[in-house]
C-alpha cells in the first residue's frame, strides 16, 4: 500500500500503531477540556441575575442654626429708629453687615415723670421702607409702657392683644415681644402673653448663669415667654455693676456664647444719647465690630424664633432620582407641620451629596421655578429651605 495515497505521509505501517495510543490520550484530553469549559459556561448561564442595588435616602439633618452658624445673637434697641440721629446707629450696624430690632409700643402713655411716645407715621414709614427690606426688624413692647405683672391676666392680656393687633394694622407681622420694664415674670401674664398670638417673650437678667438661650445640645428654650437678655448700659448711667457696661465685658460672654453653641439677646437703651438706660456711642461700635468678626447667626428675635420653633417639628425627606449615569436629580420635602404664612423662616439643611456632584453645579427649584444655584467642593453640603410640605428639586448642571 503506498502510504502516500491515504494521507499518511512518513508513517510506516508499524509506526503509525505505535503513535496511535499518544494520539488517543491527546484527543481525549482535548475533549475533556472542551466538556470542562461547556460546563463553565453552562454554569455561568444558570446563575441567577443580581439586580444593581438602588441608592437609600441621603442622610439629611436641619442645623441648629440658620447657615450652620456656631451661635445666634439678637441686637435690639428699646427705642424707636430715627432717621439721621448722630451717631448714625442703623448705617454703622449696616456697613458692618448686621442687623437689629427695634421696639414697638402701639399707643402714648404717661407714667410718672416720663412720657413714652408711640410712633408716627414717618418713624413706622423709615422702618418699614428702609430699614426691614435691610433685614432689621421690631418686636412688640406694649400698647402701653406699663408693669404687666401688676395687671390681672384679663388686664395683661387685653395690652398684650391690643399690641398684637395695631402692629397688624400697621403691616407688621407680631412674633416677639419684650416686657416693657422686664415685667413679665408672674406665669399668668406668660400665659396672657401666649394667648394673644405673640409666639415669644424677653425679660432682663443680670444673672451670668442666665445669659445662655438654648445652649449645648438643647434644641429649644426651656420657656418660650421667659427668654433671657442681657442688660447694656453704661457704668455711668446708674452704676449697674451688674449690667454688661462696655465692649471689654461683653466679649468673654460672646466668646463663651459660641463654646456654648447658645443665642444671645443684647438689649440697648439710648445708644449714644444722654437719656434713660444710655449705652457709649464708641463701645457700641466696638461692640457691633466684636459680633461681626465671630460667627453667630445675628438675626432678630422674630427670625431666631421661627426658626427654633420650626426646627422642633422639621421632617425630611431626601430622596436621589438614579439617572445613566450617576444620580439625575434629587428631592428634598421639608415639613413642620405649622402654617406656612406665619413660619415662613428657611431652615438651614446639612446632607451628603452624591459623590459624582462634587464641584458640580446644581440648581434649585421648586414646582418649575428656578429658585438657587449652588457648588460644594465636598460631599457635605447645605442648603436653606422653606418648610411648606412641597417638594424641591436638585439638579446638577451639565
Amino acid at each position: 500500500m503506498n502510504s502516500k495515497e491515504n494521507g499518511l505521509q512518513g508513517f510506516a505501517l508499524n509506526n503509525l500503531w505505535r503513535a496511535l495510543p499518544s494520539c488517543v490520550a491527546m484527543m481525549a484530553g482535548a475533549l475533556l477540556l472542551l466538556g470542562v469549559l461547556v460546563l463553565a459556561a453552562g454554569c455561568r448561564s444558570q446563575a441567577p441575575d443580581v439586580p444593581t442595588p438602588t441608592p437609600g435616602p441621603l442622610n439629611a439633618s436641619v442645623a441648629k442654626w440658620f447657615d450652620n452658624h456656631t451661635a445666634a445673637i439678637s441686637i435690639t434697641n428699646d427705642d424707636w429708629p430715627i432717621r439721621g440721629r448722630e451717631p448714625d446707629i442703623d448705617s454703622y450696624v449696616m456697613e458692618q453687615g448686621l442687623v437689629m430690632g427695634y421696639e414697638i409700643v402701639t399707643r402714648n402713655s404717661f407714667n410718672g415723670d416720663r412720657i413714652f411716645s408711640g410712633p408716627d407715621d414717618e418713624r413706622i414709614a423709615y422702618l418699614m421702607s428702609e430699614l426691614v427690606p435691610n433685614g432689621f426688624s421690631y418686636f412688640g413692647h406694649g400698647h402701653d409702657h406699663v408693669d404687666h405683672d401688676e395687671l390681672s391676666y384679663e388686664e395683661a392680656f387685653q395690652s398684650f392683644q391690643a399690641n398684637y393687633d395695631t402692629m397688624e394694622d400697621w403691616g407688621m407681622k407680631p412674633v416677639a415681644y419684650a416686657y416693657p420694664r422686664s415685667a413679665g415674670h408672674e406665669e399668668e401674664t406668660q400665659r396672657a402673653l401666649e394667648a394673644s398670638g405673640f409666639l415669644s417673650g424677653r425679660l432682663q437678667t443680670l444673672d451670668p448663669k442666665r445669659f445662655y438661650n438654648i445652649p449645648g445640645s438643647r434644641l429649644a428654650p426651656d420657656n418660650w415667654f421667659g427668654l433671657q437678655a442681657l442688660e447694656m448700659q453704661s457704668i455711668e448711667f446708674q452704676d449697674c455693676r451688674a449690667c454688661i457696661n462696655d465692649n471689654d465685658e461683653l466679649t468673654p460672654i460672646l466668646d463663651e456664647a459660641l463654646v456654648r453653641t447658645a443665642w444671645v439677646i443684647l438689649t440697648y437703651h439710648s445708644i449714644g444719647q444722654r437719656h434713660w438706660g444710655w449705652y457709649a456711642w464708641d463701645e457700641f461700635r466696638k461692640d457691633v465690630q466684636s459680633i461681626a468678626a465671630r460667627d453667630f447667626w445675628t438675626a432678630s428675635m422674630n427670625d431666631i424664633t421661627l426658626y427654633v420653633r420650626e426646627r422642633e417639628n422639621a421632617e425630611i425627606k431626601v430622596e436621589p432620582v438614579e439617572g445613566s449615569p450617576g444620580t439625575e436629580s434629587i428631592t428634598i420635602t421639608l415639613s413642620d407641620g405649622l402654617e406656612n404664612v406665619r413660619f415662613n423662616q428657611p431652615l438651614t439643611i446639612l446632607f451628603d451629596q452624591p459623590k459624582d456632584w462634587v464641584g458640580r453645579p446644581f440648581t434649585v427649584s421648586q414646582d418649575g421655578e428656578l429658585l438657587d444655584e449652588l457648588v460644594f467642593d465636598t460631599e457635605a453640603a447645605m442648603i436653606s429651605l422653606k418648610p411648606n410640605e412641597r417638594p424641591y428639586t436638585l439638579r446638577p448642571r451639565p
